[in-house]
């Protein structure tokens, strides 16, 4: 990349910074120089001076710190867009009791038509005052005879109305699917809640699913609307967690319209997904398909489900009792990773509880060598003991986590967890120990998608109100930010990206003060560890400033 031959003037050129083309806390340059939608040069102001022609745009940035973009590697952002701004967010409602959830539905209940769904998302029962899912007759009361289905965090768990279990066919002679738990009362009528492959018909991602689905252009605005959220965080570029064939489309579209203003990288769902491993071989779709601004990197599988839910495949029971659930099977995980592995596509596993996280390791184990390495393991929470770390690095296992987890989540681990156990949760600097290569990412809806939000989680382990969860697994802030930079660009062999060498893709951001520089800048004040997003560069443009 660095052979390009270096054009006569630069159409954007950052200066007076402290320039990292690298993460690492020496200092390249101050400035850089991007044309073509590529770094052209690095080096001092008068080094790129000669660089600066009639239509250069010239940015001084007083001091502040330009680094690589943002890559947030683990996303579902389609989805995360459409539950912003079409269905009940309960992530940002965040009700404290039923009352406050019956409420919030009542109200949609009484802005729709009669024949439409009440859908919500990322509920969870240990927020709230009473410390379980609002059932049936809850929603009933707050929506009679209306189809509603609120949606658990990370939709593992589904809350249903009578009418959207009638809609569903979903009653007391229904069975608990394998993988999946419905609730019931004691005369053995489902509660309404439903967890893991139990949501049946009521999974908006089942080919059968009884759920109204966006239109095209409900979709296509929500996304456009979205897309700014991601210039604001400083992230350029995500790894999108396709679970729908329409995900796919509707980015593929905006790509086609040139609306696409970051860079996609595909891991397409292919259990619990009308998206079949098949389908892809016989499409002819392998990693690495498609451009620099949207690709194919592999698939995805889930394993079990989600802890704060009792969910996740433990062999220690939860508080409760309950050892989780296993989504897919050990032989079927096996021959899905293998497969996909021989038609040359990266294979991804949400793994969270330890039984999962084995079966997982087996799984790649059995597979052989990746053949688009790295193999990579989401999630991981529980249990993640010394022996599994060893086994995950002699494999060449990349671990993907979410370390914004620690602040957001605390309270709803303890409710299902002993003490020992949250604090056992994601051994990062035994990772680092071990060498084993750990992203850092968001699971947007499922956690915040803020990046200094992590990072500082991450460096800190402070989970709010100075408790910090398992203070010695602390990074220090290279690591961190080296875990959405240079680590997730080579997870998905991008060349161009996680760094600002000649040759580079031109995405950047500039941050005060510098948080590689432990006295936190020479130029700025204020904490290294909170700093402020100043300006964030895409394709060699600016794409987003910060009020000032």
């Amino acid at each position: 990349m660095s052979d390009r031959p270096r054009p006569a003037s630069a159409e954007l050129l950052l200066r007076n910074g402290r320039l990292h083309a690298t993460v690492r806390p020496e200092v390249d340059g101050t400035a850089v120089a991007i044309a073509g939608g590529r770094v052209v040069a690095i080096g001092s102001d008068a080094d790129l001076e000669p660089l600066v022609g009639p239509a250069t745009t010239v940015r001084d940035v007083g001091g502040a710190a330009i680094l690589p973009a943002l890559i947030d590697s683990h996303t579902h952002f389609h989805r995360a867009s459409l539950v912003r701004r079409l269905f009940l967010d309960f992530e940002r409602l965040a009700p404290a009791s039923i009352a406050d959830v019956q409420g919030h539905v009542a109200e949609r209940h009484a802005a729709l038509p009669a024949s439409a769904w009440v859908q919500g998302d990322s509920l969870a029962a240990s927020r709230l005052a009473e410390r379980r899912w609002p059932d049936r007759t809850d929603l009933e009361a707050a929506a009679p005879g209306r189809a509603v289905v609120l949606r658990g965090l990370g939709k593992h768990v589904v809350v249903a109305s009578s009418a959207a279990l009638q809609a569903a066919g979903i009653d007391r002679t229904t069975p608990d699917p394998p993988g999946g738990r419905i609730e019931r009362d004691t005369d053995g009528e489902p509660t309404g809640v439903l967890h893991e492959r139990a949501k049946l018909r009521l999974d908006t991602s089942a080919p059968d699913t009884v759920v109204p689905a966006p239109t095209r252009g409900e979709r296509l605005a929500a996304l456009r609307a979205a897309l700014p959220d991601l210039h604001r965080l400083g992230i350029t570029t995500i790894h999108e967690m396709i679970r729908l064939p329409e995900e796919a489309d509707d980015l593929a579209a905006l790509h086609a319209s040139g609306e696409l203003p970051i860079r996609v990288r595909l891991l397409y769902r292919v259990v619990e997904s009308p998206i079949r491993l098949e389908h892809l071989a016989t499409l002819g779709i392998r990693a690495d398909l498609g451009d620099d601004r949207y690709r194919v990197a592999g698939v995805k599988v889930s394993v079990d489900g989600w802890c704060i839910f009792g969910n996740a495949a433990v062999y220690e029971p939860y508080l409760g009792g309950e050892r989780g659930i296993l989504r897919v099977e050990p032989a079927e995980l096996c021959r899905i990773v293998d497969a996909a592995n021989a038609r040359g596509l990266q294979v991804s596993v949400h793994a969270v509880g330890p039984r999962a996280v084995d079966a997982a390791l087996d799984a790649f184990e059995a597979a052989g060598p990746a053949s688009v390495p790295p193999y990579r393991l989401e999630h991981g929470h529980l249990d993640m003991d010394e022996a599994r770390l060893a086994r995950m690095r002699a494999l060449d296992v990349w671990w993907s986590v979410q370390p914004a987890l620690l602040a957001a989540y605390r309270d709803d681990w303890e409710a299902v967890l002993e003490p020992e156990r949250v604090q056992a949760i994601l051994p990062l600097a035994a990772a680092g120990r071990l060498g084993i290569p750990v992203l850092y990412n968001s699971d947007v809806p499922t956690g915040p998608q803020d990046p200094f939000l992590a990072i500082r989680a991450a460096v800190t382990r402070d989970s709010g109100g100075g408790r910090p969860i398992g203070p010695d697994e602390r990074v220090d802030p290279v690591t961190a930010w080296r875990a959405w930079t240079e680590l997730p660009a080579r997870a998905a062999r991008d060349d161009g990206l996680g760094h600002l060498r000649p040759g580079a893709l031109g995405d950047a951001i500039v941050v005060a003060p510098d948080p590689l520089d432990p006295a936190g800048g020479r130029h700025a004040h204020g904490n290294p560890l909170d700093p402020d997003l100043v300006l964030t560069v895409h394709d060699g443009r600016v794409v987003h400033e910060a009020d000032r």
